[in-house]
């Protein structure tokens, strides 16, 4: 059992997507419900499962191909013949690379962490990665995930499993609803998978848009990567760009937007109102704001709002000292 260092090889980590998910380790995917985690790591699971590039993978490009290899997913949350074969397909996964468990079998209640069975089946495929999705379905009975080491233990047979076939473990947790929590006070019910993890990713909204990121919390082998912004669509998740930013950023975002939004929205209607009867001078209802107690940073914020939702536009009329600026509606308020 006992082992001489000098009896021990060094090895560097290797990586499944560079800086985000090491190879063989056990990490873990977070978001709130609906926040893309699942079209995530579907993309993710087709990248592997094709040599293609992961959306939010740093390589430059003519890098980034690799060989094909599999992927296993456990799912108790959505149907695989109804949602994930479609969506895996539509983000172009060789199918004959994935397998998942048929959550109709008998026996898929079976699969825990710490079972025979999920052993049997990983060395089965040996796959690159295995994804659980949510954690809770595959936890053993009995359980307490707020115990401390009780889950501990019930996840230390995927360290093993890691070790010993180089499968990644990519765990899906739902984050709790805590206000103005970020990062590690996200993560649900237990702070042990946290810690045991060697790369958390946060997923999340960008405030004010359809963006979504994908934020690094958590790396145990290198300096944090940099948060991936990205969109969804039918076909899967698209990388967008990179940001500095990280979940705290974005969770502060988001409590300051929804402090300002019922002023905003106050503003946004008083627009809509003295706008009804067609264009007017833009200080004209710069002044009729103000004087209805609108500040001007939520002026600022619902004239923005409106633009972005193409219902309001501005133009200049006139030259020289007879120029001036109107505001108007692109929809005429009934």
């Amino acid at each position: 059992m006992l082992l001489s260092l000098d009896e021990v090889e060094e090895k560097e980590i290797a990586w499944l997507v560079p800086g985000y998910l090491p190879r063989g380790q056990v990490c873990i995917m977070a978001g709130d419900g609906g926040a893309g985690k699942t079209s995530c790591w579907c993309s993710l699971a087709a990248a592997i499962s094709t040599g293609n590039k992961v959306f939010f993978d740093q390589t430059p490009d003519e890098f980034a191909k690799t060989t094909p290899e599999k992927v296993l997913f456990f799912s108790s949350e959505d149907s695989v013949e109804y949602v994930l074969r479609a969506r895996l397909r539509k983000a172009g996964a060789n199918l004959k690379n994935i397998c998942c468990a048929n959550l109709k079998n008998e026996r898929f209640s079976e699969i825990k962490f710490n079972s025979s069975l999920l052993k049997k089946l990983i060395s089965e495929v040996k796959p690159a990665l295995v994804i659980f999705d949510p954690v809770q379905s595959f936890i053993p009975d009995g359980t307490n995930m707020s115990q401390r080491n009780e889950m501990r233990s019930c996840l230390n047979p995927l360290i093993a499993i890691g070790e010993e076939i180089g499968t990644t473990s990519l765990i899906v947790v739902h984050t709790n609803k805590r206000a103005g929590a970020y990062g590690r006070k996200r993560i649900s019910d237990s702070s042990d998978i946290w810690d045991i993890s060697r790369s958390a990713l946060v997923i999340g909204n960008v405030p004010g848009g359809n963006i979504r990121y994908l934020s690094q919390e958590k790396s145990n082998y290198g300096a944090l990567s940099p948060t991936a912004l990205f969109a969804i669509d039918d076909n899967g998740a698209h990388l967008e760009g990179y940001t500095d930013k990280r979940d705290a950023d974005f969770v502060r975002e988001q409590d300051f937007e929804g402090r300002q939004a019922p002023q905003r929205k106050d503003a946004e209607e008083f627009i809509l109102d003295f706008l009804r009867n067609g264009k007017r001078l833009t200080s004209e209802l710069d002044e009729a704001a103000q004087a209805a107690g609108i500040s001007r940073s939520s002026l600022a914020r619902a004239k923005t709002k409106l633009r972005q939702e193409k219902k309001l536009a501005g133009k200049s009329e006139g030259f020289g000292q007879n120029k001036a600026f109107y505001s108007y509606l692109l929809e005429k308020r009934a």
